[in-house]
């Protein structure tokens, strides 16, 4: 039904790609998704077989198109989305009209002579051509647009249409394999799901095409008696939608297993490092793509709040310049991700998502530079008094809150721990730092010493008033009608931060 509405199974696909790499479903989940996908494109096929191949559509599209443009301009809210997909809806149908004018001489043009679509070596050529089709155009509705106009025209017979279409259903897998290249095991393995699943359709296309024709005939005729509509074209129609209807079983029922094998296949790299990675294909559908970047801000949080434990407790401090560039690289990576997600207008729940987003990763980029600044008092904990050393251990404990929830974002938010360990925090601070000049004065300890006690105190104050902030922002959640605001405003994030 994605792939039905969108009118692209490419556009299915990527999104489900997106949702594998967001940690939004399992590769088990997806390969049914990409199998219905392929079902879907189908219905591109049937559109040009009826209204694509009728003449004077036009003159009913047109005024459709227009009343869509004005309720996308003038409407709002439902109304508005309602304008768009009319306006959507006849530009596609519109496009068709359009390929039926323009491919015609084209189409004409077309000497497939050499290729018998009636012979094993003629019908295997023809795939291969419509392979080839499939892949240089990015899509499977291109090529069959095209070969069921040359077969509208009489340039082109049934068996040969059918023969390219089939290879174009395994060209089109390319624009998968394309995107995915260089990106995570997940990302790759369900883009060979999709051409799998395209080469067991065009196998069962092929092994049963004599019976499928016989059937796509009758049903041509059949709808074509009752419609007045072109019998081949409808016969092409439903000989894609058989072929692929049937080639998609076998990979619904061992979807699992499927699965299983693709993993053992495509493995995770072990040499990659510790360092977050983006799918750009998810960037094709900005909800996705927003939570995406979600996703990725959430692992870039866990290689903070691992540097963060590192410089609170003292020790693993040799290791904890290759930390921070994890760290920072990851928030990098994090930033330039968001920078590219287009949110169309009007599209309230991504721009709510990133609003989330953004405001976290603020404060974890905040974050980042306090422990910096932490870093050198860090490397003197053992001089500290034994009252400073528990204010540390408490700003620990916070992040340690922090850093479990990350792990597992789907338990219950720590807002209110970690609001009220962020605030116990500031009122000790105030006291420690009272205690520690006074001490200073008395030549209790050297000054040198009270500026790294009174750095730990500042820094560890600020790291858990950050990431008690990013937390808030991390709640935000958008599921349709169902949104989970920040507990905070963006106001307060200013106003409440320790000096």
């Amino acid at each position: 039904m994605m792939t039905v509405a969108t009118q692209a199974s490419s556009a299915t696909v990527l999104a489900t790609i997106g949702f594998i790499t967001s940690g939004m479903m399992s590769i088990a989940a997806a390969i049914p998704l990409v199998a219905g996908a392929t079902v879907g494109t189908s219905s591109t096929t049937w559109l040009v077989a009826t209204l694509g191949l009728s003449t004077g559509i036009a003159a009913v599209l047109m005024p459709l198109l227009a009343l869509g443009a004005v309720l996308r301009t003038l409407g709002r809210g439902r109304w508005r989305h309602i304008g768009t997909a009319i306006a959507g809806i006849t530009v596609l149908l519109l496009a068709i009209t359009f390929i039926r004018d323009n491919v015609a001489p084209v189409a004409s043009s077309i000497d497939l002579a050499g290729h018998d679509g009636g012979t094993v070596t003629g019908r295997l050529a023809l795939v291969a051509i419509g392979m080839l089709l499939g892949c240089a155009m990015q899509s499977s509705a291109a090529p069959i647009a095209l070969v069921m106009v040359a077969l509208h025209s009489g340039t082109l017979g049934w068996n040969e249409a059918a023969s390219v279409t089939i290879g174009a259903t395994i060209g089109t897998t390319s624009t998968g394999v394309l995107a995915t290249l260089g990106t995570r095991a997940s990302a790759r393995r369900i883009a060979a799901a999709w051409a799998i699943c395209a080469v067991v359709q065009a196998a069962i296309a092929l092994l049963l095409f004599t019976p499928l024709r016989h059937a796509a005939d009758a049903i041509g005729t059949t709808i074509a008696g009752e419609t007045g509509a072109e019998p081949n074209a409808i016969g092409l129609a439903a000989f894609h939608t058989g072929f692929t209807a049937l080639g998609a079983l076998p990979i619904l029922i061992g979807a699992v297993p499927l699965a299983r094998r693709l993993a053992r296949w495509i493995p995770d790299r072990s040499d990659v490092p510790p360092i977050v990675e983006f799918d750009r294909s998810a960037l094709e559908v900005p909800g996705v793509a927003a939570a995406t970047a979600r996703r990725g801000l959430t692992e870039s949080g866990m290689a903070v709040t691992n540097m963060a434990l590192v410089v609170l407790s003292g020790s693993g401090l040799g290791s904890i310049g290759d930390r921070i560039t994890s760290a920072t690289a990851s928030l990098d990576a994090t930033r330039r991700f968001v920078g590219e997600i287009q949110v169309p207008e009007g599209d309230d729940d991504t721009v709510e998502l990133q609003r989330g987003t953004v405001g976290a990763l603020d404060h974890l980029t905040r974050l980042v530079g306090d422990v910096q600044n932490l870093l050198p008092a860090a490397r003197n904990m053992n001089a500290f008094p034994p009252v400073v050393r528990e204010y540390l251990n408490d700003a620990r404990t916070a992040v340690e809150v922090f850093d479990g929830w990350l792990r597992n974002p789907e338990s219950p938010p720590p807002l209110a721990e970690l609001k009220r360990i962020s605030a116990s925090l500031g009122a000790r601070r105030k006291q420690e730092r009272s205690d520690t000049l006074n001490r200073t004065a008395a030549g209790g300890t050297t000054p040198d010493t009270a500026i790294n006690e009174l750095d730990a105190l500042r820094y560890a104050d600020r790291m858990v008033h950050h990431a008690a902030k990013a937390a808030s922002y991390l709640t935000v959640r958008v599921n349709g009608a169902a949104r989970t605001a920040p507990v905070d405003s963006a106001s307060a994030d200013i106003s409440e931060e320790p000096s």
